[in-house]
C-alpha cells in the first residue's frame, strides 16, 4: 500500500505541475487562457507518467550508472530518450488511434509525424536534467512527508475518483471528435479547436 501511495503522489504532483506549466505556456503563446490536454480538470496524465519515469530512472541511476561524467551523460541520455518515447507513444495513441492531435510539431525541423522532434527532445533532456539535479531529492522527501500524513489515503482516493469521472467525460468528448474526424477523413487539432 505504501508503494502505491508513493507512486500515486508522484503521479498527482507531476500531472498537476505539468498542467500549470502548459497552462502558462499557452497563455503566453495565445494571449489567453486555454485548458491544455484532453481532460477538463487541472491535470495532464502525460506529465504524471513522465514524473514516474524520471523518478524511476533517477533511482535506477543511483546504482546502475557510475558517478562519473560519462555515467551522468548516459543517465541524461536515457532520461531524454524515455521522455521522448513517452511523448511519442501518447501522440501516436491520440493522433493515429483517436484521430485527435493534442500538440503539433509538424512545422519544426526533423519532426516525426508532428508528434516528436529534436527541439522538444532537447527540451525534455533539459527538463530531465533539472529534475535530476534540482527536484529529485526534494520531491522524494515531499512524497515521504505526504505518505506520513493521515490524509494521504483520503486525498489519493478523492483524486482518483475525480480523475476517473473526468477521464470518462473527456473520453466521450474525444470519441465524438474521433467520429467527426473519421467522417471527414482527417486528424483534428485539439488545441486549435480550443483556441477558437
Amino acid at each position: 500500500m505504501e508503494t502505491f501511495s508513493a507512486i500515486s503522489m508522484l503521479f498527482i504532483i507531476g500531472g498537476s505541475v505539468g498542467y500549470l506549466l502548459e497552462l502558462f505556456y499557452r497563455r503566453i503563446r495565445h494571449g489567453k487562457w486555454i485548458n491544455p490536454g484532453f481532460l477538463v480538470g487541472p491535470f495532464l496524465p502525460l506529465y504524471g507518467v513522465g514524473t514516474l519515469l524520471l523518478y524511476g530512472i533517477c533511482e535506477l541511476g543511483r546504482t546502475a550508472f557510475p558517478d562519473t561524467v560519462w555515467g551522468q551523460i548516459l543517465l541524461l541520455l536515457l532520461i531524454t530518450f524515455a521522455m521522448t518515447a513517452a511523448e511519442l507513444v501518447t501522440g501516436l495513441i491520440f493522433s493515429e488511434g483517436l484521430k485527435v492531435r493534442l500538440w503539433d510539431y509538424s512545422a519544426l525541423w526533423g519532426n516525426f509525424r508532428g508528434i516528436i522532434c529534436p527541439l522538444f527532445s532537447l527540451i525534455w533532456g533539459l527538463v530531465g536534467s533539472f529534475y535530476l539535479y534540482v527536484l529529485h531529492t526534494p520531491l522524494t522527501h515531499a512524497v515521504a512527508w505526504l505518505r506520513e500524513n493521515p490524509f494521504d489515503t483520503f486525498f489519493v482516493g478523492l483524486f482518483f475518483g475525480i480523475f476517473l469521472v473526468d477521464f470518462g467525460y473527456s473520453s466521450h468528448v474525444v470519441a465524438n471528435l474521433r467520429a467527426f474526424a473519421k467522417k471527414s477523413q482527417s486528424i483534428l487539432g485539439f488545441e486549435p479547436l480550443k483556441v477558437k
